[in-house]
């Protein structure tokens, strides 16, 4: 078969052919530009600018913390999700200081936000372009994880974003999470960089002559990655100043509970044990990362002075009630880990859910993965007894590229002894929707061959239809009907060994955040 070749407005654009999991032909483009690259005098400013048949558009946003990842297809292979018959789209946006750069001073037209743009302006080439790829501009789905996830939720909170999509998909993530709010943070980049300025217009024009590489090398010494306490400077903002450009004004939960956001269809959830990231958290990044104390986890908007009385008493109302009074130990660490999933994951979810469905007519679907496997990608990085060599194996296992040794290494990394935890670690989810380099290859006829074929028909209906499970008859999801929550009741889908529709489950671990924030 010839490489495809597609007309665009802008000129034509060669694919390649690739092979879904069915062994089925597939077309793929690379690197399509969707504005002018954002380098020189355009660093730090805002991004610039008929078929029966079309297919649903999932467009997807990749997470990592608003600093690191990237679309790559060693992470995000589409060979488990394209055999749905859909249009997928993988968005690549900037990220750190290039992409949340955020200063106060009107006049340098730096409000932040600016990757977050980035992701309007691909939706935007989206609704002018997807045609031409067979994809339909009048069904398109934004979906993402983690950070990805937060974007998500931000797209469907921002005016900006109307008409732009027509469904979303929120995967471990939600804008009231704490770790998804950033801050004005011109003069934190410069002490990062040693830079003793403190004038923003300087600032900005210091980066500016700087190469990226060393800007990016002093975002490596930000670590307050997983601590609820110290906000995170590089992420979305509310921007202090309107503009015509203005992502977002205000604040996320004055949107949701007035209900001028996008309405439109929504999944949203979370994994069990989204905590779990702590451990390899602690292990790549040191202690630090993750807290020290019960007063690390008290939520940085609360604006308690560290060592105050009303800090060190709803630490030890945390720790009464996680760890029943004892101290953090390498004994106890699940409960750690179910501490840093609710209070880091779950109760913005849930608060999010919980006020959006009162604004709002449009379905949500709640979900919990609960999917506890080997076949999980994340959670067998994260429970390795010898870290390193595990890590050594996967290393080598993603630099040889697909084919015979890249298995071979992931066989002894999967072989090296792990800790038994128990639930679905953050990321885990997405071991069922794409197929990542460091994924072992799907038996046919195997348990995990069903979760996965379960997980991405679920997403491929939603995406087609506005609702998960539009019929009862189809057997891969034997029977069930995934009902949105209403006014009045929680009902969550279960995503496990087998699906289950049940009443939210953890209503007294939320009450017990909700008596600390009462947002």
């Amino acid at each position: 078969m010839d490489s495809p070749v597609v007309v665009l407005k802008e000129g034509r654009v060669k694919g390649s052919i690739g092979r879904d999991y069915f062994n089925n032909p597939y077309y793929y483009f690379l690197g399509i530009p969707y504005g002018k690259a954002p380098i020189g005098e355009l660093r730090f400013k805002l991004p610039s600018d008929g078929n029966n048949n079309l297919k649903p558009v999932m467009v997807w946003i990749h997470g990592g913390g608003f600093l690191y990842d990237s679309n790559r297809r060693e992470m995000y292979g589409p060979e488990y999700l394209i055999t749905e018959d859909v249009v997928i789209v993988s968005v690549n946006y900037r990220l750190g200081v290039f992409g949340f750069l955020s200063l106060e001073n009107p006049a340098l037209e730096v409000p932040g936000n600016a990757g977050m743009k980035d992701m309007v302006l691909a939706l935007k080439w989206v609704q002018n372009n997807i045609t031409s790829f067979s994809g339909d501009p009048n069904n398109v789905t934004v979906f993402g994880e983690s950070a990805g996830s937060a974007a998500v939720h931000y797209l469907y909170l921002s005016p900006k974003t109307k008409g732009l999509f027509h469904r979303a998909i929120c995967q471990s993530g939600c804008a009231l999470n704490s770790w998804a709010i950033g801050c004005t943070n011109g003069t934190i980049i410069a002490d990062y960089l040693n830079f003793t300025e403190r004038d923003e217009g300087k600032i900005l024009e210091y980066l500016k002559s700087l190469p990226p590489q060393r800007i990016v090398k002093a975002l490596h010494r930000y670590d307050d990655t997983f601590i609820a306490s110290r906000i995170r400077p590089f992420g979305p903002v509310v921007e202090k100043y309107a503009t015509e450009s203005a992502f977002l004004t205000q604040e996320p939960l004055q949107i949701i509970k007035s209900g001028t956001f996008n309405k439109v269809p929504l999944i949203i959830g979370n994994n069990s044990r989204e905590g779990i990231l702590a451990e390899v958290a602690r292990k790549v990044f040191g202690e630090n990362v993750i807290g020290t104390s019960f007063e690390d986890e008290i939520y940085f908007y609360l604006k308690l002075e560290r060592g105050s009385g009303e800090s060190k008493q709803i630490a030890q109302k945390i720790k009464d009630f996680y760890f029943n009074g004892e101290d953090r130990s390498e004994h106890n660490n699940e409960k750690f880990y179910l501490l840093k999933t609710d209070n880091m994951f779950l109760h913005g979810t849930y608060k999010t859910v919980n006020y959006q469905k009162q604004a709002t007519d449009a379905p949500i679907y709640f979900y919990e993965m609960t999917l506890d496997h080997p076949f999980s990608l994340f959670k067998s990085m994260c429970t390795p007894r010898f870290f390193y060599p595990t890590m050594f194996f996967y290393f080598l296992a993603y630099n040889v590229g697909p084919g015979r040794l890249n298995q071979i290494f992931l066989r002894l990394a999967n072989l090296m002894p792990r800790k038994t935890l128990v639930g679905a670690s953050h990321a885990d989810d997405l071991s069922y929707i794409f197929r990542p380099i460091l994924g072992e290859k799907v038996r046919s006829g195997s348990e995990e061959e069903i979760y996965m074929r379960r997980f991405i028909r679920l997403w491929a209906n939603f995406a087609r239809t506005g609702n998960p499970t539009p019929g009862t008859s189809d057997p891969l999801l034997n029977g069930v009907e995934w009902k949105p929550v209403t006014k009045d009741q929680n009902c969550i889908l279960d995503i496990g060994t087998r699906l289950e529709m049940k009443n939210y489950p953890h209503v007294e671990r939320m009450q017990f955040w909700d008596s600390i924030y009462s947002y």
